[in-house]
């Protein structure tokens, strides 16, 4: 009997943490990442769409790991990356020939603006 209550007691418990994962979701630790996705254009002052813009993934914890990508014929870009939890910040840099060194900093990854554009200055 002593047995039989046992194993009822620990049924039970495993029930209701199930029930509370299932609602809320498995605890997030330290050591997760978010995926950051973003469509980015890139254009010079006038507007005009720039090809071949190289863009730079800085800041990701993986011993200063770099993720490329480049625009392409119509300035567009699309990143994913993976950004740690416990730094949600992208440091990006853009360049392309011709053109200064643009860096911008995302600091919101949570929240993020899913499209935006960014404008290069001719050297």
């Amino acid at each position: 009997m002593k047995l039989l209550h046992n194993i009822l007691r620990g049924s039970t418990l495993a029930t209701a943490l199930f029930i509370f994962q299932s609602c809320y979701g498995m605890p997030q630790s330290l050591n997760e990442s978010v995926m950051y996705e973003a469509t980015i254009k890139v254009t010079d002052n006038t507007g005009k769409a720039l090809e071949g813009v190289r863009l730079s993934v800085k800041n990701i914890d993986m011993a200063d790991f770099y993720q490329q990508a480049a625009t392409g014929a119509d300035g567009m870009l699309t990143l994913s990356v993976a950004v740690p939890l416990s730094n949600p910040v992208l440091d990006l840099r853009f360049e392309a020939n011709g053109f200064a060194v643009k860096d911008t900093t995302i600091k919101d990854v949570m929240n993020p603006e899913p499209d935006f554009t960014v404008k290069l200055e001719a050297e």
